[in-house]
């Protein structure tokens, strides 16, 4: 197979609150603009996505520094800026290779070119992230997997929240391990867009529903509570905003499951909703899930 061009980048980091400004800014310029998440074990929050525009010739580095530093001025950020040259390669082959499958307990994570290889005895999981975050690939969307499977194979929930659903993969891993009511909410409306396709490619239509949610007490939410199992890989610092929100929906002897939080997170996180037991009565922390730097912490609400 014939090489593709080589291509030019020249990228911009921001929070993710602030990527579809940063895009739109930047939508003009270049052969195409893209952004992606940025995992970052060993510094703070934010800012942790990166916008990318690409050209098919070297563009102006003066000229660009000059124009990324003007965009993050606007935005009230650091100018945190980057060039690169990316050679030519065989860019269907190298895809195929950063989306290679991968196994997160019984979940077989796969894309559209490799529907068919679900190992046996494996739940597998058809994904395409499009604009919304959850490839699984995130050591906190894998520590969340994990603890999913662990809970479904002691019970199956009859309820679950997917809150922050990004792409969708959470609940429908809850569905595959046997939840029977899913309902997955995200504040972006594209990401629940993305979610109600992967759950159309999936066939689970008749057990996860999505909708546009931006808060726990929101009352769609707390009307199809309370809920066994209710999970939420935001970030630590939406997570500790949400602490009296999310523990008041989970049910008696339900699971909560928090991720997308630094080991050094962890125990602000864990004290925040010790305080939210004052309010909610029983949730203690059951487990911690490491992993690379990131934690899954598995709170259990008592019966």
């Amino acid at each position: 197979m014939p090489l593709s061009p080589e291509f030019w980048s020249v990228e911009l980091d921001v929070p993710v609150d602030l990527v579809p400004a940063a895009e739109e800014m930047l939508g003009e310029a270049g052969i195409a603009v893209s952004s992606y998440e940025v995992i970052r074990p060993s510094v703070a929050m934010s800012p942790d996505w990166r916008v990318q525009v690409l050209f098919d010739a070297p563009p102006d580095e003066k000229d660009w520094r000059k124009r990324l530093k003007a965009v993050a001025a606007g935005l009230d950020i650091p100018a945190v800026i980057r060039f690169a040259h990316l050679p030519a390669q065989d860019w269907v082959r190298h895809t195929n290779t950063l989306n290679a499958p991968i196994m997160a307990g019984r979940f077989f994570l796969y894309g559209a070119h490799d529907a068919g290889q679900v190992p046996p005895g494996a739940l597998g999981i058809r994904l395409d992230a499009g604009l919304a975050f959850g490839t699984g690939r995130a050591p906190s969307t894998y520590g969340c997997l994990q603890a999913i499977d662990d809970l479904c194979r002691v019970a199956q929930p009859r309820r679950m929240l997917d809150m922050g659903t990004g792409s969708g993969v959470l609940a429908m891993a809850a569905a595959k391990a046997g939840a029977r009511h899913v309902l997955a909410a995200d504040i972006d409306p594209v990401a629940v867009a993305v979610t109600r396709n992967n759950v159309r490619l999936n066939g689970l239509g008749s057990r996860i529903g999505a909708l546009t949610a931006s808060r726990p007490d929101d009352p769609r939410l707390r009307q199809a509570g309370p809920y066994d199992l209710v999970v939420a890989n935001i970030l630590a610092e939406p997570l500790c905003r949400m602490a009296t929100g999310l523990s008041r929906l989970v049910a008696a002897g339900g699971h909560l499951v928090l991720s997308g939080l630094l080991a050094k997170e962890d125990h602000l996180i864990v004290a925040r909703y010790r305080a939210a037991n004052m309010h909610t009565g029983g949730l203690s922390l059951a487990r911690r899930i490491p992993r690379e730097g990131w934690h899954t912490l598995v709170f259990k609400q008592r019966a």
